[in-house]
C-alpha cells in the first residue's frame, strides 16, 4: 500500500500575488516611474503581450537559468520601447519587483491548514505552474518544512493540466494516484488535471463561481480538513 498524499497548488491556493503581479504590465509601469521614465501604459501592455507570444514555451529551456530568460524576454520589450540610457536601471527595477517575496502573501488559513494536514500523517506536496523561484518563495514564507516534494512546471517541461507533472509529484513522494488528493483554484489545471492523472481532486472555489460540472469543492483551505475526515 502506498503512502497517502495531499498535494496543493501554490498561486491562488496557498498564496496570492499583489494585484500588480497578477497583471505584470502594471509592474512595468511602476518600475518606469521608479527610474524616471514616462512610457505609454497601453504600449507597455501590448508589447508584453507580444513578448508572451514570442517567447511562449521558452521558459522550459532555462531551468536553473531563469534570470537569464527574463533578461532576454524583458530586454526585448525594453528595446521595443526605445529605452536606451536607462535600459539597465529599468531592467533591474522590473526584476526587483517581481523577485520581492514580500509581494506574495499567504492566505490567512494557509499555515493552520498545513499544520493540521501534516499532523494527520499525510505526505504533502506542491504541484505548481511556476519556475524554480518557487523554492525561494516557499523558504521565505516558512513553508518548505511542510512539504515532502515540490514539483513545478519549469522543471518538468510542461504545465498542468498535463499528466507528467502529477506523475512526477506522485513518484517523488511515493504516493499512488488513487491514494492521493490534489487541491487548487484552477478548474482546468488543478481539478481536471488531477482527475486526469487518476487522483482525487478538490476545486478551491474562493469566489463561489458556478462549477462547470458536479465536483467536490471548498470555499477556502479550511474546508479541506472535514473532507479529509471522510476521505
Amino acid at each position: 500500500m502506498s503512502e497517502r498524499g495531499v498535494f496543493f497548488d501554490f498561486g491562488g491556493t496557498l498564496a496570492r500575488g499583489e494585484e500588480t503581479l497578477d497583471e505584470p504590465w502594471k509592474v512595468w509601469v511602476r518600475a518606469a516611474d521608479h527610474v524616471g521614465l514616462r512610457l505609454d501604459p497601453v504600449r507597455v501592455r501590448e508589447l508584453n503581450a507580444e513578448a508572451d507570444r514570442r517567447y511562449d514555451g521558452a521558459i522550459y529551456q532555462y531551468h536553473g537559468r531563469t534570470e537569464e530568460f527574463w533578461r532576454l524576454r524583458d530586454g526585448w520589450v525594453i528595446d521595443q520601447l526605445g529605452v536606451r540610457s536607462e535600459r539597465r536601471a529599468y531592467l533591474e527595477a522590473i526584476q526587483a519587483i517581481f523577485n520581492d517575496c514580500e509581494r506574495i502573501h499567504l492566505y490567512p488559513e494557509t499555515l493552520e491548514v498545513l499544520r493540521e494536514v501534516k499532523g494527520r500523517g499525510y505526505r504533502l506536496g506542491v504541484i505548481s505552474n511556476f519556475t524554480d523561484s518557487l523554492v525561494k518563495v516557499l523558504q521565505y514564507h516558512g513553508l518548505s518544512a511542510f512539504f515532502d516534494s515540490v514539483t513545478y512546471s519549469q522543471a518538468v517541461g510542461e504545465p498542468k493540466p498535463g499528466r507528467e507533472i502529477f506523475r512526477r509529484a506522485l513518484k517523488s513522494t511515493g504516493c499512488g494516484a488513487a491514494d492521493s488528493l490534489h487541491i487548487g483554484d484552477s478548474w482546468d489545471a488543478d481539478y481536471l488535471g488531477a482527475v486526469g492523472a487518476g487522483m482525487e481532486a478538490v476545486w478551491l472555489n474562493r469566489e463561489a463561481r458556478p462549477p462547470p460540472a458536479p465536483c467536490r469543492e471548498v470555499r477556502d483551505l479550511k474546508g479541506l480538513v472535514p473532507l479529509l475526515e471522510r476521505w
